[in-house]
């Protein structure tokens, strides 16, 4: 149900149309006692005087948005003993909304103005009369059109910001200086002083781009995709467009039909100034250390690298199997690092036009093969030799991995073999926090409760050492630790990355 189901009227007050506030007061009988009605009487002088200087459209208008047929334009609520509620309804409350028959309209913090009217002095009434009439003549000429229609009209209107028109038609740049900001090549490019600088400028240019939300600035339908809400500032006759996901809001002129930001940008600056960045990086570029030619012969790096590949990725493989200890044992080809640096290194296939767009789309995870001092290595067929042999000597301590029935260690004539040293690991992985009591207890077989509770006496290991002595597993368990297998956390144990390519190499 709409208002005008809730409003009453009476001929000693045409100007008026009462409702009932609250939700357990559903109608008006009478205006009240004498008293009110002396209030409602002046109330109405008030109105009477300020709506005849409005013109024959405005007062129109206000009778449309009550869907009064009288001359009534503005509503007056009553309370349930049916004298004057003491705040005057705000005319958002009445909006677009539809209310319940079975009672009056709700109240809530923010449904009425704070304003005492009852108690207002002429004055202070008259000022307040002036708020609430220019207030309800705003929301009445938005109830000419349906709430869609408005999201619709600012949608469209944000979309023809000059700001928002320039931001799209520099995404390419705009996105490319936020990328190129972060990306670990700016730190190559000529002189501190210079870099420094241009930082500098990217923070004052980037602010404005940086304040609209990414879904606002680069979606297709315009706005983010959230709920949005409209706060009205009849005042300035705006709509403020706010999405509470975002953080963010646009304010629309519903005379003018434009949209404005709370702060607004000076567009001839911003013309330049995104231009300008632009330039300004491409001539850093261009300038020693040149990294457009240096980019070209890492291009070609990869480029020959490329038919020996897998090659180099078995020995990266295998390499990560081993310890520090066996890798020094023979010399590694410099090529082999080589390869390792290029292998994260993605390169853009398009790099013509401005150097800064498409610099800002290489990856790498380390910048040593862009470094101006950097030289990359033939790959003739000697060196390939070299490789190869390097694979097969590595591959020979790969594949010298001793049996699990050797000896591991040995306490006080207590043996543990390869093979259990790893049951012992394998379990320990799966149990980090269980500190050394705990260890000992479930591999020498001692069921406690709290053991059985935790199901830890069903696991394989349970039992597994259950000739030796407690104290003998834990001299066993703090040897591993030694040994550089385990690591001790603050509760329990972790596996090193000695142990961890151990197993890893057991389970190829």
């Amino acid at each position: 149900m709409t208002v005008e189901h809730h409003t009453y009227h009476f001929d000693a007050y045409p100007m008026f149309a009462f409702v009932p506030m609250g939700k357990k007061n559903k109608r008006i009988r009478t205006v009240g006692q004498k008293v009110q009605k002396g209030m409602i009487h002046r109330l109405h002088e008030h109105v009477k005087r300020k709506i005849g200087a409005l013109t024959q459209e405005e007062k129109q208008k206000l009778q449309t948005f009550l869907e009064q047929e009288n001359e009534a334009v503005l509503p007056i609520p009553l309370n349930k003993e049916d004298e004057l509620y003491p705040h005057l309804i705000k005319p958002e409350q009445l909006l677009w909304q539809t209310f319940s028959q079975m009672h009056g309209l709700p109240i809530h913090n923010n449904s009425t103005y704070q304003e005492f009217y009852l108690q207002l002095s002429t004055e202070d009434l008259d000022r307040h009369l002036d708020r609430v009439i220019r207030d309800y003549l705003f929301c009445a000429e938005l109830a000419e059109r349906s709430r869609v229609e408005w999201e619709d009209r600012i949608v469209e209107a944000y979309q023809l910001h000059p700001f928002i028109q320039l931001a799209r038609e520099k995404e390419n740049v705009v996105k490319a200086v936020e990328r190129m900001n972060h990306s670990p090549l700016i730190s190559l490019l000529n002189s501190p002083e210079n870099l420094a600088y241009w930082r500098h400028r990217v923070d004052i240019v980037m602010r404005p781009y940086r304040e609209v939300p990414d879904e606002w600035l680069w979606n297709e339908k315009g706005v983010c995709h959230h709920e949005k809400e409209m706060r009205f500032h009849p005042s300035s006759g705006d709509v403020e467009f706010y999405c509470e996901t975002c953080g963010y809001a646009i304010y629309y002129d519903i005379e003018e039909n434009h949209v404005h930001f709370k702060e607004e940008i000076d567009m001839d600056r911003a013309k330049k100034r995104i231009v300008t960045i632009e330039r300004q990086f491409n001539e850093m570029v261009d300038k020693p250390p040149r990294l457009v030619e240096k980019m070209e012969k890492v291009s070609q790096a990869i480029e020959a690298f490329k038919p020996y590949a897998p090659l180099y990725a078995e020995v990266l493989r295998v390499q990560h199997t081993l310890s520090e200890e066996e890798l020094a044992l023979f010399e590694a080809p410099s090529t082999v690092m080589v390869y390792q640096q290029l292998k994260s290194v993605r390169l853009p296939e398009d790099r013509a036009g401005s150097p800064l767009i498409w610099f800002s789309y290489v990856l790498t995870d380390t910048i040593e093969p862009f470094k101006p001092r950097t030289v990359f290595p033939d790959l003739d067929e000697s060196e390939i030799a070299f490789v190869r042999d390097y694979l097969e000597k590595v591959k020979s301590i790969s594949q010298n991995v001793p049996s699990n029935e050797e000896e591991y260690l040995n306490v006080k004539q207590h043996t543990m073999t390869i093979g259990e040293m790893k049951l012992l690991l394998h379990f320990i992985i799966g149990h980090e926090n269980e500190p050394l009591h705990v260890l000992s207890k479930v591999f020498t077989g001692q069921a406690t409760n709290a053991i059985r509770a935790q199901r830890l006496h069903e696991n394989e290991v349970f039992g597994l050492l259950q000739n030796w002595q407690e104290k003998y597993v834990v001299k066993g368990i703090k040897y591993m630790e030694k040994d550089g297998l385990l690591l001790k956390l603050s509760k329990g144990y972790g596996l090193t990355e000695k142990a961890n390519r151990m197993l890893g190499r057991e389970s190829e």
